[in-house]
């Protein structure tokens, strides 16, 4: 029985897999000796290695020195000074038309004294409500950047499987084609068909043996990226351990129970809410120029002076200060601290709003892929079913070329579409888990285990 050509383009397409991209060399010899990295090992090490968590923790400590520093100014000031004075005449003074020498030529003194602030009117705590509210943006900033890698590596992580397992996908397409070859040879000998079927079935190998290769080259891509995500030299490879691996628990909550939280857990809000803490502050800050400032001063002085009979001398100062003018200064700064403070709120609003829309899109993410599997997990099983009654209405004669070859194509086409939306339903769900301010909470048993 004869057939008509079969077309080209389209199994070409399907067993490309829809991979991100195509690039670099098939690396085989790389995978061969690529080690294993548990899920719990690869979150891991990407929170310790990464040099955004490392930024992150490090602007923690700057911060809070920043507080120490702020907090200094409640403590007194002390200081040390002392210098020498070499003169070339000593010191004198006309008393009863004489001249009466009244210090040496060359003195050395040495002074210590101790200031301290009595009461400022709020300035020095207004400066350490900033100084914390800083720290407190750093921490929420770092359990961001933390949150961040994680979700990269396990995205990674999810990837270099997908790969995988795409990647034996391709195997039994070629093991299916290879087949149809040997079955369309056999048939060619005896007379049954026509050469072009032969022909079809050889094409059908070679598009098999490219997607292969194609697949092969991905997984070694996909690898190099895990370890990237790692904080290893992209040009390593790491394969993702076989088995299963922690996933989120299946069924998505209530999006409204989601949303809220999301506005109670998202370090975003938490950090914004420090930022508008600080502006509040330098508001305080800013209104504290207008009150004055009381201090007392302390000290202690000696000087070699010989003429001196007081050699050391104690003395004590109280005082105070007030700022009566300074070019409306004062004033400019503090409509401006309002207005900054006006503006983090605003700022603050929109976040929220965007954060809405991020967990409502992780919901729909989430039963979308939930949808695709369970629509995949039957595609797979009827395509199964249709290949096996084309092959065998093939070999009874009943059956064209490329009716098998289109079986084939769809069932490939099944099996694809059914690892990317199981993948895509961990990915969904780490995703919504994130969204919802709580993937760092899941994680960290997870860690503390794996250890």
């Amino acid at each position: 029985m004869y057939s008509r050509p079969v077309s080209l383009f389209g199994v070409v397409m399907l067993l490309v897999f829809s991979f991100p991209a195509l690039s670099g060399a098939q690396g085989q010899d790389n995978a061969a000796a690529s080690p294993m990295v548990s899920f719990e090992e690869a979150v891991r090490t990407a929170l310790s290695n990464a040099r955004e968590v490392r930024l992150a923790a490090q602007d923690v400590r700057i911060t809070t020195e920043g507080r120490t520093v702020a907090a200094a100014r409640r403590l007194p000031r002390l200081d040390a000074s002392g210098d020498y004075t070499a003169l070339s005449e000593p010191p004198s003074a006309f008393i009863l038309g004489s001249a009466i020498q009244t210090a040496d030529k060359n003195i050395w003194r040495a002074r210590l004294t101790a200031e301290q602030t009595i009461y400022d009117f709020g300035r020095i705590r207004s400066r350490v409500d900033q100084a914390e509210a800083r720290t407190d943006n750093a921490v929420r900033q770092e359990g961001l950047a933390r949150e961040r890698q994680a979700l990269d590596v396990i995205s990674a992580f999810l990837s270099a499987k997908r790969a995988d397992e795409l990647r034996q996908v391709a195997e039994e397409s070629l093991a299916t084609a290879k087949d149809h070859r040997r079955v369309a040879g056999d048939q060619y000998e005896f007379g049954v068909v026509a050469k072009n079927d032969v022909l079809a079935a050889d094409v059908q190998v070679a598009n098999a043996e490219s997607a292969l290769i194609i697949a092969e080259n991905q997984v070694e891509l996909s690898r190099s990226r895990l370890a990237l995500r790692m904080g290893y030299p992209g040009d390593r490879s790491l394969t993702p351990a076989p088995g299963p691996f922690p996933v989120p628990p299946e069924g998505a909550p209530p999006l409204s129970e989601s949303l809220r939280a999301a506005l109670e857990k998202r370090n975003e809000l938490h950090a914004q809410g420090a930022v508008i803490r600080e502006g509040e502050a330098a508001v305080s800050a800013a209104r504290t120029e207008f009150a004055p400032t009381f201090f007392g001063q302390g000290g202690y002085s000696y000087e070699t002076n010989e003429l001196n009979p007081h050699k050391s001398v104690f003395s004590i100062l109280l005082g105070g200060k007030v700022n009566l003018f300074s070019g409306f200064a004062d004033e400019a700064s503090l409509r401006q601290a309002r207005l900054t403070v006006d503006r983090r709120k605003e700022t603050l609003g929109k976040l929220q709003d965007e954060i809405a829309l991020e967990v409502k899109a992780s919901h729909l993410f989430v039963t979308e892929a939930e949808k695709r599997k369970a629509v995949a997990e039957v595609a797979v099983a009827r395509a199964e079913e249709n290949l096996r009654i084309q092959n065998d209405r093939y070999k009874e004669g009943l059956a064209i070329s490329t009716e098998v070859l289109d079986a084939q194509t769809l069932l490939t086409r099944a099996k694809v579409d059914r690892q990317n939306a199981a993948y895509d339903l961990h990915e969904a769900r780490y995703r919504l888990l994130a969204a919802r301010g709580e993937l760092l909470d899941f994680l960290a048993p997870l860690i503390v285990a794996g250890r």
